[in-house]
């Protein structure tokens, strides 16, 4: 596209040497893939400054190595035609720096587009997008192990049960209710259960959404239309279901629940506002459990 000269002069601040880029310090410079960045060392400042880009801040001084990717010097610095210039395109790191490769901190940031670190890599001969962070490219991994992942068990239940239903996540996770054990509740670290306050009406096809400290039951056998509310301590009945009923399936949290379906084959649906129930649009196809 276009050819972006960049005026490069050192200059003594304070004691120490820095790069002024057309006349402002260290200036960050942002740039355009399309485009190439020439870094013009032609004024007598720059002998002995030989400017370069790195992936690292501050260069070999801080461990890091020069990128040369697009990169072409000419040249002596302080001399008439000297230079380094970067060709932008879609395979640059987007996080650079230009740095002095003969002092330290005298040098800035060179971004291109944001600073996320994405890069374009040809894989095989595929051009795919993957963050640098990534060990392998999204494609290839799946490639390699299309089952990626693993199950395993965790503690047992204290008190075993069917027909109950659970809310939370991997690592704090709580069942509720169930056949045999209708009131009781247990409470998942992610390692163990352990036994909890128990709902005030036991029941089981009941169904449950929201987290181990703000969770939600509603429904279950015997079709009852009770609700309740966790708090991470204690369960409260809150208003009930306007059809009481079993086998439902429900998701949300506390304050904004879904329930949907249930004994018999029914598609009545409701929705929790955090205070009460109201039908809206049933099911197109009427379920149970």
């Amino acid at each position: 596209m276009a050819t972006i000269t960049l005026a490069v002069t050192v200059v003594n601040v304070g004691g120490a040497n820095y790069y002024f880029i057309d006349g402002s310090q260290q200036a960050g410079i942002s740039a355009i893939p399309g485009n190439t960045y020439k870094f013009d060392q032609a004024d007598s400042s720059n002998s002995g400054h030989p400017l370069r880009l790195s992936i690292t801040s501050n260069g070999t001084h801080a461990g890091g190595s020069a990128y040369t990717d697009g990169v072409t010097t000419s040249g002596t610095p302080g001399n008439a035609g000297a230079y380094t210039q970067i060709v932008v395109d879609a395979t640059t790191v987007q996080t650079l720096y230009y740095y002095c490769t003969q002092h330290s901190n005298m040098g800035g940031p060179f971004n291109v587009g944001s600073s996320s670190t994405v890069r374009l890599k040809n894989i095989k001969g595929f051009t795919v997008q993957n963050l640098a962070a990534d060990p392998l490219p999204l494609a290839q991994a799946q490639a390699a192990d299309p089952y990626a992942g693993t199950w395993s068990s965790g503690g047992a239940l204290n008190t075993a049960r069917s027909n109950n239903s659970g809310l939370g996540s991997q690592s704090a996770a709580v069942a509720v209710g169930g056949s045999g054990t209708p009131n009781a509740v247990e409470l998942y670290n992610g390692t163990s259960w352990s036994e909890i306050a128990e709902i005030n009406t036991g029941r089981q096809y009941t169904a449950s959404g929201g987290t181990s400290t703000a969770g939600i039951t509603f429904g279950g056998y015997p079709s009852t239309a009770v609700t309740e509310i966790y708090n991470g301590s204690a369960w409260t009945e809150v208003a009930d279901l306007t059809t009481g009923r079993s086998g439902l399936g429900g998701c949300g949290t506390t304050t904004s629940a879904l329930a949907f379906g249930g004994i018999s084959k029914t598609a009545k649906t409701e929705t929790w506002d955090g205070t009460s129930w109201a039908e809206v649009a049933d099911l197109n196809t009427a379920r149970i459990e």
